[in-house]
């Protein structure tokens, strides 16, 4: 761990913990706790057995300390480093001896040392409100380690997007993460068995009374693999995760020039894609799925943040020379493939996971079997590997935004053979939709009979066709490679 006074830390704090701005925090802090203490009080005499206004002023005093953290010290991070870019004062900071580290758990820590300070003087309020209403402290203490824990997650993450976004896109981001920070079981709830992820969560974890698992509707209970878990750990495990990956992606790039920002390796992207499959594996609801629907969405899942990756991974002319004048240690059939290899390696690996877990969890009968699973896991691994390639060497081909033409190429290429293969009527038939497959992919997840010759010919035609554009690509790279050199 960097030194705990490193003078970024000391230089952030000493601006933002100004003796002003301290008592004006702490008056209104003392005042507003009074207030809400001295109401709750007044009024918790009518139902004081059914809900102790102790536990109340807790459960108000950490939802104001989550949002002052969150929204307050995640604002402070996402302007960390943007502002200091306008100011011109972010280019003295990469040269000085400070390392990437301590810089960055710097910012981390010293940014948002107001919403610190104020949460700081809200704990009071909760203290006073955990003794009156005899919460457990076991409790107590586990919803404030929620709470910083996720914070700093919070935080971390704001700083990474600080560290990407310009002036014109700053107050979108801050739209974004507020967002974020109001509605973040949006995309978790419908269908993982995972409760909220917001350390709101806090507030209720401190009035509670035994670590026993509850049904999960009641929001303390997860399911990981069809077994329930409580959610507090589960949370701490996610929140110590993500940070470490998000702090990665700042330590990589803080110091390096804002032209050539990389946020992961490939290797690192990579097992951050993994990582994320496997906790949407772990945590799918399972149960409450048919076993194709079950395919459809986790194996799709899949292909739509794999693709994604495969984009981040894609390398320009200009990055390509960098990699190659560097003197990369990267092996010459990975320079010629890249990024495929990445896709075809972590969606194959995910994808028979998540069969291998279907099987255990939901032993589906023999048309949803692993034999037909599996299939699909390879045909979608050939499809991405097709189109990553061909966005690749588009990208690497001269002239003006070749990326975006090739992904103009992809969208109208399969918009037009859907709309004419439906209107043959080639997805009525087993025989047609295997033919339709071998252009438009997409179809192999409704795949749910038994496999036909004709679907093998399909993934052979994918195979082909990556063949031919390795082929492709390794002509490019050997031209560019070519001139670099020279």
């Amino acid at each position: 761990m960097a030194r705990a006074l490193n003078p970024e830390f000391v230089r952030n704090v000493r601006a933002q913990l100004r003796p002003g701005k301290m008592l004006t925090a702490a008056i209104i802090c003392g005042v507003l706790s009074l207030a809400a203490g001295a109401g709750l009080a007044f009024t918790g005499w009518m139902d004081a057995a059914a809900n102790p206004w102790g536990l109340t002023l807790l459960s108000v005093a950490l939802g104001a300390q989550v949002y002052v953290l969150l929204l307050g010290g995640g604002i402070a991070c996402l302007h960390a480093i943007q502002r200091e870019k306008e100011s011109n004062t972010f280019d003295f900071q990469r040269v000085t001896r400070l390392t990437p580290r301590e810089l960055a758990l710097g910012k981390l820590f010293g940014a948002p040392a107001l919403s610190y300070f104020v949460a700081l003087c809200l704990l009071p309020a909760a203290i006073v409100g955990a003794v009156t209403g005899g919460a457990a402290p076991a409790f107590v203490v586990a919803a404030y380690v929620i709470l910083l824990l996720g914070a700093i997650c919070y935080h971390a993450f704001a700083l990474m997007v600080s560290m990407l976004v310009e002036r014109t896109a700053a107050t979108a981001a801050v739209l974004v993460f507020i967002v974020l920070v109001f509605f973040p079981w949006a995309t978790t709830r419908w269908f993982l068995g995972l409760s909220e992820i917001s350390p709101l969560f806090a507030t209720e974890l401190s009035s509670m009374t035994s670590w026993a698992n509850v049904p999960w509707v009641g929001g303390v209970t997860d399911m990981l693999l069809g077994r329930p878990v409580h959610h507090a750990p589960v949370l701490i495990v996610l929140y110590l995760a993500f940070t470490a990956w998000f702090l990665l992606a700042v330590v990589r790039n803080i110091k390096r020039d804002p032209a050539v920002y990389e946020l992961y390796s490939p290797a690192q992207a990579l097992g951050l894609a993994l990582f994320v499959n496997l906790i949407l594996i772990g945590f799918f609801r399972w149960s409450s799925t048919d076993p194709l629907n079950a395919q459809q969405i986790v194996l799709g899942f899949n292909a739509t943040l794999f693709m994604l990756l495969g984009l981040a991974l894609i390398r320009n002319r200009d990055r390509l020379r960098r990699v190659w004048q560097a003197g990369s240690r990267e092996p010459r059939w990975i320079t010629v493939t890249h990024p495929a290899p990445y896709i075809v390696v972590g969606l194959l690996a995910m994808g028979l996971v998540a069969v291998a877990v279907q099987q255990a969890v939901q032993n589906p009968d023999p048309p949803w079997g692993a034999g037909v699973a599996i299939f699909k896991v390879v045909f979608l691994a050939a499809w991405l590997a097709r189109d990553i390639l061909f966005l690749q060497w588009m990208n690497l081909r001269r002239g003006h935004r070749r990326l975006t033409l090739g992904v103009l190429y992809l969208v109208v290429g399969y918009v037009g053979a859907s709309v004419l293969f439906g209107a043959l009527g080639l997805y009525r038939t087993p025989l047609g939709a295997a033919l339709a497959t071998a252009v438009v992919p997409a179809s192999i997840l409704n795949l749910w009979l038994s496999l036909s010759p004709a679907w093998t010919l399909a993934l052979v035609v994918q195979v082909a066709v990556v063949g031919v554009f390795v082929r492709l690509q390794r002509r490019a790279v050997a031209e560019l490679t070519m001139t670099a050199g020279a």
